[in-house]
């Protein structure tokens, strides 16, 4: 005998994206339904569950309730099955189709994403790939909250319930303006630097790596600025403010100010940053999924 089911899909395809925007005006936008079509959905849901999946609060949006993140870690797993399903039934498995959301590292996202986009562009002419760019933590929230299907941070932190998988490394280096005394070395010791005013790239997790490095090398660092801009360091940097210490490096070495940045490589055993392509473990990364993780890495290495 068939079983029954009190759900629908469409009702839990609503839920999940009243859950990803926490506004039924935003979800229905994004399934192009009427505000009066999600609504509906969700009350019978909650009807048929015995449960309130959302607290409503006038004019502020939704709240899950405990019952709803249960509702929505359920959820993605089940979807992530069905997409999982649906591409391995597909005739032409060279071909990738659908959407996928990508979480980026923002500091991550100049230097990755213009050829990531591009290589998939090409490479899966029918695959949408949509973005969203913040710190690591929001990265990783956009992915617990079913906004993102992966996410491209570095291993700056390890999270109960992501699975992660290094695609590259990116070694430390220390920048300094055009005319300090070091910038014409090709390597220093941090020690060099111990005197000099520190201007810190200041993001979440990130500040913490930074610094940790100097006090490593046994020195207490100048911090003199900081920032969470990463072109807003460089342009601190190249004005002669300081020295900074970064991972990624740009084509070019002037700066949005005018002067120019020049990189030296730090001669201390220091920590490099990996970078990795993350997913919910209980969600198997689709053939999307997977076709991304792949362009990446063929990004990383270029």
């Amino acid at each position: 005998m068939v079983q029954r089911f009190p759900i629908t899909l469409t009702q839990l395809t609503y839920f999940v994206e009243c859950a990803k925007t926490l506004n039924m005006t935003a979800a229905s936008q994004e399934l192009h339904v009427a505000q009066s079509a999600v609504s509906t959905a969700i009350t019978q849901l909650e009807k048929s569950l015995g449960a309130a999946l959302f607290i409503r609060q006038h004019s502020k949006g939704l709240i899950l309730t405990p019952a709803g993140s249960t509702l929505l870690h359920d959820s993605q797993r089940l979807f992530g099955v069905l997409n999982e399903t649906i591409d391995s039934i597909r005739t032409d498995q060279s071909e990738v189709h659908g959407q996928i959301t990508i979480a980026c590292f923002n500091t991550l996202a100049p230097f990755l994403l213009p050829r990531l986009l591009g290589g998939l562009r090409t490479q899966h002419p029918d695959l949408e790939v949509l973005v969203v760019e913040g710190d690591h933590e929001e990265c990783l929230a956009a992915l617990r909250g079913g906004r993102a299907d992966l996410a491209i941070t570095y291993d700056l932190t390890s999270e109960a319930g992501i699975d992660n998988t290094v695609v590259g490394e990116f070694r430390p280096h220390v920048i300094v303006h055009a005319g300090h005394p070091l910038a014409g070395r090709k390597q220093v010791p941090l020690a060099k630097l111990a005197a000099d005013p520190f201007v810190l790239l200041d993001l979440p997790s990130s500040s913490d790596y930074f610094l940790g490095m100097l006090r490593a090398a046994g020195i207490e660092p100048n911090l003199r600025y900081r920032s969470s801009s990463y072109e807003t360091v460089r342009s601190m940097v190249a004005t002669g403010l300081g020295y900074s210490i970064l991972n990624q490096r740009p084509q070019i070495s002037e700066t949005y100010a005018g002067s120019r940045t020049v990189a030296v490589e730090i001669s201390d055993p220091v920590p490099s940053l990996r970078v990795e392509v993350s997913s919910l473990t209980q969600v198997r990364r689709s053939a999307r999924a997977r076709a991304v993780e792949q362009a990446i890495r063929e990004v990383i290495v270029a």
